[in-house]
């Protein structure tokens, strides 16, 4: 009975103060969360009590078992109820003097003054309760509880979690960050993107950290999940020996906070490593009356250093210090020729330019050169074969990102792939932040720069939505933005392993067919005034025509698009690209909406309008032949596309040469613009500028009413659009035509120059119509004698149009032509003479192929120019039966001297 006794009153006494403790424990918790610290004066038993408490229950759990015998537990009882006392009255004087989260301001302030006066009483009762502690602390770890509860002296211990890589390159920019932040804060992180190197760099941090201070401890946590750092936190825990480390019933988490918050245990690193979820960070830990949160584990004022590595930059902003996560990027190009040199094989030699551009391919990111190297390495590839296979993108590339590689020096099974390390990433997105998922895999399917907020955010989207989804990927390190600040950018690996990703989820077509839309509904008309819109969104466009296997919906969408980028490959003279677009829109909107469609019709008359300018005026005129009877049936006679369609008629006739037919039919049209659109209307004045160009090939006479037309619609366009519109460039580039044919010199010559001007402002040099102004000003020029100056703007005309046209160019022909007329109007350079006339007999059937009028006296102006070129040569040449064909074949390598 007396056992029984003994036992309750034991069993009560430790309930009491378990009790108690832990309200005290809660009290002390509550002031260091609102003010980042406990009083000094309490700093000891915050860190001791915890201890006491916890080996108190694993005591009253032998005492249960049988363990304890009778006399200990009554030895015990008059202990542990005068520290509950003294600590319930500490629990008494700590509501009196710390404020709580419900105070008032007055409050606040009582509390502070009483403090004074309590300070005394409180420092006995710490003393007393000092005393108590001691004792029971000696209870638990001693006698029958010593082997399995060793005391809490400061043990030494390093577990980081890799051997250290003696190839591991340095990123001094990052450790001086690092060292400074460490230093001045006691905490850090670093973040950025999966495969960047954080943990690596965390694994050297530590190494160092130990050779400034040899018996300091490194201690790591795995924070990838809630699970992981419970674990981590208990194997800390096993490692140094902490008291009931080993007891399923102790509170882990509550003993290694108590540990961490006390100086004696000496200087310590701890890494809490791949700390990417942000939630991770509240979310509840398995401890009763110890920190709650990973943020709660964690002291204030750590008397080690707290590394944190982490994909999410926010994670670093709580976990660490606001505004200084440092942020790791990829490695410079040098580090990554490096780094890739360390594990290829020595017996080989490599180019630094090979190694430069697989670094260079790999967006330098040192897992996926780590991974390139070893794949290099097993299948005994060199670098050359390896880009090769890289290079062909698609299924090989993904391939090769997928590849895992083992690395000997970590513990722990690690999958090295860079693709399957971004999809935790990816994943993770998708789960937490679905619009911001939607975000990257939109913006995968752009060109990967220079993506703009108008082809990301949706319409009628609230801005702070918008914004915080972006921000999430910028956390993510998987975007950046432009330092111009309105576009955003992601790197080429980042965009192949979303498409990837996609593609596994089901849902590439879906966002293919996304990208589609959007970038068809935000491409403007393609006018002069939305030229900054549209070159801002050409590399979009291109990378979402690169699309394969759109669905009918799509494809639809494809064709609206190819319709408008046409119309703005038009206006830039881009010719080529015009006439491919326009014919895939035509073939497209025939096959969705039928041959009579305004749209199929629409479009035909573009592919015809470009094969005009392509030198195929011929097919062009063919093309809107068949298909006027439809558009007639469909818009009507007078339809502004049905008058386009017969201007268009008469222009093809202009280009090859049928002035007359060309002029009747031009006039015609302009008529009847006139009549239905109004005098001013852009599409009458072009129609009258287009009467104009025609004149100037008919007669003198003509050429003067073209001078007449042309400054009346220059005139008029000014009025409407203004003096640098292109289609005002367009006619005073024409006007100077005119007046260089009727012999106005002087002021054709400043029209040309300003129009040249203006049109290399708006287009940059290389236009193939500013071209065509600037070999016109040579025979200006050449017309007046100013011999030299035709051949200084010959050189350069020539050395353009071979770059931008070909050699086999009509224009660029009659470049070579006149360059060797005006050489030989100034009496020299007959070789050159003779290496001009040669080039263009070589391309005799191209001239002869050429539908444009006034070429069919190219060859027999060439052949005149060689023989009179050999003439002068004539003396210098010793064998007068070699051929004047066969000498030529001595000038055929000045073609880049020429060319240059």
């Amino acid at each position: 009975m007396a056992e029984v006794i003994a036992a309750i009153s034991f069993a009560s006494a430790v309930i009491s103060l378990l009790d108690t403790g832990a309200r005290v424990l809660s009290r002390l918790h509550e002031f260091s969360e609102a003010s980042n610290e406990v009083p000094e004066s309490f700093r000891h038993l915050n860190a001791q009590l915890p201890i006491v408490l916890d080996g108190l229950r694993r005591t009253q759990a032998r005492a249960k078992a049988g363990n304890v015998d009778k006399r200990t537990q009554e030895a015990l009882v008059p202990t542990i109820e005068g520290c509950r006392d003294r600590i319930q009255n500490l629990y008494e004087v700590l509501n009196t003097v710390l404020p709580s989260k419900t105070d008032s301001s007055v409050d606040r302030a009582i509390k502070a003054a009483r403090s004074l006066s309590k300070d005394k009483k409180v420092q006995k009762l710490l003393r007393d309760v000092d005393s108590y502690l001691t004792s029971l602390i000696f209870h638990n770890t001693s006698g029958d509880t010593a082997s399995s509860h060793p005391s809490v002296q400061a043990r030494r211990v390093n577990m980081t979690p890799a051997d250290r890589d003696k190839n591991f390159v340095d990123r001094p920019d990052v450790f001086r960050a690092l060292d400074g932040t460490l230093k001045e804060y006691g905490r850090a992180a670093v973040a950025g993107i999966g495969g960047v190197g954080k943990t690596q760099i965390a694994v050297e941090q530590c190494y160092r950290f130990r050779e400034r201070d040899p018996s300091s401890s490194i201690l790591w946590l795995h924070a990838s999940s809630v699970s992981k750092l419970v674990q981590a936190c208990k194997d800390i825990s096993e490692r140094l020996k902490l008291p009931g480390w080993n007891d399923p019933q102790s509170d882990t988490l509550r003993i290694l906070h108590a540990w961490l918050r006390e100086e004696q245990n000496g200087s310590w690193m701890l890494v809490i490593d791949n700390a990417d979820d942000i939630e991770i960070l509240d979310h509840p830990l398995p401890s009763e009356s110890g920190p709650k949160s990973l943020l709660q584990l964690l002291p204030h004022r750590p008397h080690g250093g707290i590394l944190v590595t982490t994909r999410d930059r926010r994670v670093g902003e709580r976990l660490a210090v606001r505004g200084k996560t440092i942020i790791v990027p990829p490695m410079s190009l040098s580090e990554g020729r490096t780094l890739l040199t360390f594990y290829l094989p020595i017996a080989r030699e490599y180019e630094k330019g090979a190694l430069d551009e697989l670094v260079d391919t790999l967006d330098c990111l040192p897992l996926a050169i780590s991974q390139a190297a070893a794949y290099m390495t097993e299948n005994y590839m060199d670098v050359a074969d390896y880009m090769a296979l890289l290079c062909e993108g698609g299924e090989e590339m993904e391939a090769l990102l997928s590849e895992s590689f083992s690395d000997h020096r970590r513990g722990e099974a690690v999958d090295n792939s860079v693709l399957k390390t971004w999809k935790l990433s990816f994943d993770q997105i998708t789960r937490r932040f679905s619009r911001a998922a939607d975000l990257l895999s939109l913006m995968s399917m752009y060109d990967r720069q220079g993506v703009p907020e108008s082809l990301l955010r949706r319409q009628g989207e609230p801005k702070h939505i918008f914004i915080n989804a972006l921000a999430t990927l910028q956390n993510f390190s998987l975007i950046g933005r432009t330092t111009s600040g309105d576009s955003y950018h992601m790197h080429r690996l980042i965009q192949i392993a979303i498409r990837t990703w996609l593609q596994l989820q089901g849902t590439l077509l879906e966002w293919k067919e996304e990208a589609t839309s959007v970038v068809s509904m935000k491409f403007p008309s393609g006018e002069y005034e939305t030229w900054p819109a549209c070159e801002l969104l050409i590399p979009h466009v291109r990378a979402v025509l690169e699309l394969e296997h759109l669905p009918r919906e799509s494809l639809l969408k494809r064709a609206e698009l190819l319709k408008k980028v046409a119309r703005f490959d038009r206006r830039q003279d881009r010719w080529p690209l015009c006439h491919s677009r326009a014919k895939e829109a035509a073939t497209l909107f025939e096959r969705i909406l039928g041959a009579e469609a305004p749209q199929t019709l629409s479009c035909k008359v573009d592919t015809a309008d470009s094969l005009i300018e392509l030198e195929e005026p011929r097919e062009a005129e063919q093309i809107l032949v068949d298909i006027m009877p439809a558009m007639e049936r469909v818009y009507g006679p007078n339809h502004p596309e049905t008058l386009r369609n017969q201007g268009n008629q008469g222009w093809a006739k202009y280009r090859y040469g049928d002035f007359e037919a060309a002029d009747s039919v031009l006039r015609a049209v302009a008529a009847k613009r006139e009549e239905v659109l109004g005098p001013m209307h852009p599409d009458t004045l072009l129609a009258f500028n287009n009467v104009a160009v025609n004149a100037s090939g008919i007669s003198r006479e003509d050429r003067r009413e073209a001078v007449d037309l042309g400054r009346k619609v220059l005139a008029a366009r000014i009025k409407i659009f203004g003096p640098d519109h292109i289609d005002v460039l367009e006619t005073q580039g024409n006007l100077a035509i005119f007046l260089d044919d009727i012999g106005n010199y002087d002021e054709a010559e400043r029209y040309y120059n300003s129009t040249i001007a203006a049109k290399n402002r708006v287009h940059g040099p290389g236009n193939p119509y500013t071209l065509t102004l600037m070999h016109n000003l040579a025979v200006c020029y050449s017309g007046q004698g100013r011999y030299k100056e035709a051949v200084e703007l010959d050189r350069a005309v020539l050395s353009q149009r071979l770059k931008i046209l070909g050699e086999d160019h009509i224009d660029t022909l009659m470049s070579r032509h006149n360059l060797g007329s005006d050489l030989g109007n100034l009496g020299q350079e007959y070789e050159e003479i003779a290496l001009q006339s040669r080039f263009i007999l070589n391309y005799r059937d191209a001239i002869e192929r050429s539908q444009r009028p006034f070429t069919e006296s190219l060859v027999p102006r060439a052949e005149k120019s060689l023989e009179e070129a050999y003439e002068r040569l004539s003396a210098r040449w010793n064998d007068d039966t070699t051929t004047l064909l066969e000498q030529s074949v001595e000038y055929l390598s000045m073609e880049e001297k020429v060319s240059n």
